[in-house]
């Protein structure tokens, strides 16, 4: 529910990692893993809101420019806005140099085409950090859920975490502003992917932890 989602914003929780400066609660990785705990113990899902739209903030506010940090990180460290990390892709999973999106640089602009699979709360996100082949190697890039081309698939049934909100997201001749580029081309795997995985990974299993702690208790 939408007011699950912001009373979690309003607790100040989808800033955890952002600085304070920013509107964030800039928590150490001990605090942030004990809300990761506590959370994936209640529900798996809403956890895994906490997990994708952190590793977004961190990012930016790790490789992003100083535009991106003012445009982006004080409206996700408040939920103003929720972001989603589109890296899988329907023939690109784990191995994430296989990816198959490309973006082509046409002026000052990125022409994206491909696309993303499994994306956890693609459904409501505003905001996603986008993996993609280019000249000179994968890079990555903020794309908004309103870029024209863009289409966001909602995908249902699963068998399990069934309020993640996953969905599909199809890009075609979707035209990115240079400037949505975090880092440089042939950085999007080596350095921003494998940091904002390794911050996902970390919130997952501090979430498994808080979840078998629940089945030990029922």
């Amino acid at each position: 529910p939408r007011e699950l989602i912001n009373k979690i914003a309003r607790q100040g929780y989808l800033g955890a990692l952002a600085p304070k400066a920013a509107g964030g609660m800039e928590m150490d990785m001990i605090t942030f893993g004990l809300l990761n705990e506590e959370l994936g113990r209640g529900c798996s899902s809403l956890r895994s809101l906490l997990t994708v739209h952190s590793m977004v903030a961190q990012t930016i506010s790790r490789w992003g420019s100083r535009w991106q940090k003012e445009r982006w990180i004080r409206r996700l460290a408040t939920g103003a806005d929720i972001a989603a990390f589109g890296l899988t892709e329907p023939n690109a999973g784990s191995d994430a140099r296989s990816i198959e999106t490309s973006a082509t640089l046409s002026g000052d602009t990125y022409v994206l085409n491909g696309n993303k699979k499994w994306i956890t709360f693609g459904q409501i996100a505003d905001l996603f950090l986008i993996f993609a082949q280019c000249e000179g190697g994968p890079a990555a890039f903020l794309v908004e859920k309103m870029s024209p081309g863009l289409s966001v698939n909602p995908i249902t049934n699963m068998l399990g975490a069934r309020a993640s909100m996953l969905a599909e997201l199809r890009f075609q001749d979707c035209p990115v502003p240079r400037e949505n580029l975090i880092g440089r081309p042939g950085f999007g795997v080596s350095h921003i992917a494998s940091s904002a995985l390794d911050c996902g990974r970390y919130s997952v299993a501090w979430g498994c932890l808080g979840l078998a702690r629940a089945c030990l208790e029922a």
